[in-house]
């Protein structure tokens, strides 16, 4: 008697579901055995996550190999290509990245694409390169997340890289843009570009919710916006970015209603926010958010950053309820303790929550750091915040990948 005709057809899905997820691929595959009526159910689990990853100069005599075997078992193949979903392509510094670059053939129903590019060089808008690349997001239209990460780029093929998205992903939910470069040659041209007005596209990207930048040429911000509306931007993280680029994109965003989580890198920036004084309009932007979270470079940089942030909730409507403040640098037993400036930043906002957090956890078990009276530095926290000491890059990288 065929399993199908004793429950209900969810009833085998959950058991499948949950097969996959505490068991292998190979249970899968034994439940893909079971009956006709459990193959989808079973594939749609083994092969929605692909990884493919180029050879390495070391290997170019069975690259291609590689290539063509991925290409007819999985790109082409059907059985395997329709049920995949995320796509993971690492691509490797040889001499013939282009040719070892698979096909998108049959991968018509991919959600999201990421690209690890480890520093590859796209010369030109022509370059095989970007073509291979770009075959992939012109056969998904479903596209939900899009990941490119370490790539080096011509300004031009980056432009024509930006606005194929725009076109050919009118979906496109979760955008995650980390480490791109230009040519040490082409810098004229990215600063051009930094300086230049943008130019509208007529293919805007409306969907887009959450937008994830981290050390990327500043020139790519004018490109960047004018293929993007970013009014319906719902969380925001720039990390490592110029001024001016951070700026671009607030003022981008300015008219959003619907924005609730921005993280903001600060640590490069002291001159224009602390020294200088500059950037009010930022703050006043901070305030209206919920979520907010900034990275600061010293421990120092808290009193100023807080009354700033105080004078601009008064400027304004303000939403902001929960403040989180990461540090490149833990303090040291000399620098000022910012217990009073948050104790007057809460006794204004009672039901706002505030939270600290470190990038490393090694200054803790120092001996400056062990002499220090953290009770005393951090009185407040227990009572209307808590202390962290996780990586807000690691945070950053974590939920880039989600969507």
């Amino acid at each position: 008697m065929s399993p199908s005709s004793v429950f209900p057809p969810e009833i085998y899905d959950k058991i499948i579901d949950e097969v996959s997820s505490s068991s292998s691929k190979a249970n899968l595959s034994a439940c893909s055995l079971v009956d006709r009526s459990w193959i989808s159910r079973s594939r749609a689990h083994m092969f929605r996550d692909i990884n493919f990853t180029t050879a390495s100069k070391k290997d170019i005599p069975t690259s291609i190999k590689h290539t063509v075997a991925f290409q007819q078992n999985v790109a082409s193949n059907t059985d395997v290509a329709l049920y995949a979903r995320h796509l993971v392509l690492t691509l490797t510094s040889s001499g013939n990245t282009a040719s070892q670059i698979p096909q998108a053939s049959q991968l018509l129903n991919l959600h999201s694409i990421t690209l690890k590019c480890s520093n590859i060089i796209i010369y030109a808008v022509n370059d095989a390169i970007l073509t291979r690349l770009l075959s992939f997001i012109r056969h998904n239209q479903n596209l939900e997340h899009i990941s490119v990460q370490s790539l080096i780029i011509e300004p031009s093929a980056f432009d024509v890289f930006i606005k194929c998205i725009g076109i050919r992903a009118p979906r496109l939910r979760s955008l995650h843009l980390q480490s791109i470069w230009g040519l040490d040659w082409t810098t004229d041209a990215w600063n051009q570009r930094k300086s230049a007005q943008r130019s509208e596209s007529h293919h805007k990207v409306y969907s887009l919710t959450k937008l994830f930048i981290s050390h990327c040429e500043d020139g790519l911000i004018s490109t960047f916006i004018g293929a993007f509306d970013l009014r319906y931007l719902e969380q925001i993280a720039l990390m490592n970015l110029d001024w001016g680029s951070c700026m671009a994109i607030i003022a981008a965003t300015s008219n959003s209603t619907s924005l609730n989580h921005f993280t903001l890198d600060l640590s490069d920036h002291r001159r224009f926010l602390i020294v200088n004084g500059s950037g009010e309009d930022v703050f006043t932007r901070l305030a209206s958010i919920p979520t907010v979270q900034l990275m600061l470079q010293r421990f120092s940089d808290a009193p100023s950053t807080l009354q700033r942030l105080h004078r601009a909730v008064f400027q304004r409507q303000h939403f902001l309820e929960q403040l989180h403040l990461q540090f490149r640098q833990y303090p040291s037993p000399s620098e000022p303790v910012i217990d009073t400036a948050f104790r007057e930043f809460q006794y204004t906002f009672p039901r706002l929550r505030v939270t600290i957090g470190f990038d490393i956890q090694e200054g803790i078990s120092s001996t400056s750091a062990a002499t220090m009276n953290t009770s005393a530095l951090f009185r407040r926290m227990g009572q209307t915040g808590g202390l962290q000491f996780e990586s807000l890059d690691a945070w950053w990288t974590h939920e880039a990948e989600r969507y």
